[in-house]
């Protein structure tokens, strides 16, 4: 017995140092495996209904593989070349406005002089200068772009890189996401239905929070585009897309589309509409994400609200976008783990609550 016990301990330690070593290898590859993994789940019945149709297991992974591939990248481009042609429309629009007026800076210190005006017949600015001030910081934010323009080559390469780790891993997901499941099951030491109800609880976490991304996604990009057509501004569907797109990235998601705008619009010189634009994007666009996606995925990952809502924030700030999925997805598997050390407590208390067989008596035979 001593034997036995030092060989598992041994052994227990021996793995929980292979374990180590194989997240110090996987660590640089984790979020693109994390996001195949999460894509899997998304497009699995798309995959099955293809496999059905392709017997081979790697013809049906690759064409699976190659159909998320267009399902993504086709509908990007086309965003990207509207949203490049919109962009220099609008630049160059700019461009011609400024030079007339001498230059960026000095065209954009103009357009101030009405609203600093108004304000100052209301505020006391004696001993600061606006406008000197403003030039400063509309320098520095010039300086500050052309620094971050060196990094984006950089950046894209990673990106590329990133892209295809996901999906080399995502055709492998396909091809053996049975037999993973199977080998999953094998070695958790749970009978098989909590197996299969650990297993669920990831599966309707991932697909509840693409419910919910969808639904925020709709809601702000609707609003969004409402937005840009109330107020004149060229292309709402087309930014009432792009804001849809922009709601998944963490922390400033829907800002990214609302708050340039508003700045176009200050740059042209229609400054209550921007103030408009603002409130609007500000009051109403973002703030439909911390209503309808609690909403949404609560109807589907049995979880409180507020936990909800700091599974989600809480997950966006450790892991980024993959943060929308992650989080509720560990803050579910914690609460069904819960559930079942609860039912085993139960049934180790019925087990000692039983009545014991009386001991045979001195004088009874065999």
């Amino acid at each position: 017995m001593i034997k036995k016990r030092v060989t598992i301990i041994f052994l227990l330690g021996l793995t929980a140092v292979a374990l180590y070593f194989c997240y110090v290898i996987a660590e640089p590859f984790m979020k693109p495996i994390i996001t195949a993994a999460v894509i899997a789940i998304i497009f699995y019945p798309v995959h099955a209904r293809l496999h059905k149709a392709v017997r081979s297991p790697s013809g049906a992974a690759l064409l699976s593989t190659v159909t998320v591939i267009l399902i993504i990248v086709i509908p990007a481009i086309a965003l990207v070349h509207a949203i490049a042609g919109d962009l220099r429309d609008a630049y160059e629009s700019l461009s011609l406005r400024s030079a007339a007026g001498g230059g960026w800076t000095a065209y954009l210190a103009h357009l101030t002089d009405a609203p600093l005006a108004w304000i100052g017949r209301h505020v006391n600015f004696s001993g600061f200068d606006l406008r000197a001030d403003l030039r400063s910081r509309l320098e520095q934010a010039s300086a500050g772009l052309l620094g971050e323009a060196g990094g984006v080559a950089g950046n894209l390469a990673s990106f590329l890189v990133n892209a295809a780790i996901t999906f080399f891993a995502l055709f492998f997901l396909f091809r053996e996401g049975k037999a993973i499941r199977r080998q999953t099951a094998a070695i958790l030491p749970l009978d098989p239905a909590r197996t299969e109800r650990l297993l669920s609880v990831v599966s309707d976490a991932v697909v509840a929070n693409v419910h919910g991304v969808l639904a925020v996604g709709a809601a702000q990009g609707t609003l969004a585009g409402a937005a840009f057509w109330a107020l004149g501004l060229p292309s709402p569907i087309l930014w009432g897309a792009v804001t849809a797109l922009c709601s998944l990235v963490p922390v400033v998601g829907s800002g990214i589309v609302w708050a340039p705008a508003s700045l176009i619009l200050l740059i042209s010189g229609h400054w209550v509409k921007a103030l408009v634009m603002l409130g609007w994007g500000g009051g109403v666009v973002s703030v439909a994400d911390h209503i309808i996606r609690p909403f949404v995925v609560r109807g589907r990952v049995k979880m409180n609200t507020l936990f909800l809502v700091f599974a989600l924030l809480g997950g966006v700030e450790a892991f980024g976008i993959l943060g929308l999925f992650i989080g509720p997805m560990v803050f579910s598997i914690t609460l069904a783990l819960f559930s079942m050390l609860r039912e085993e407590g139960r049934a180790w208390h019925l087990s000692w609550d039983e009545p014991k067989p009386a001991p045979p008596s001195e004088g009874a035979t065999t």
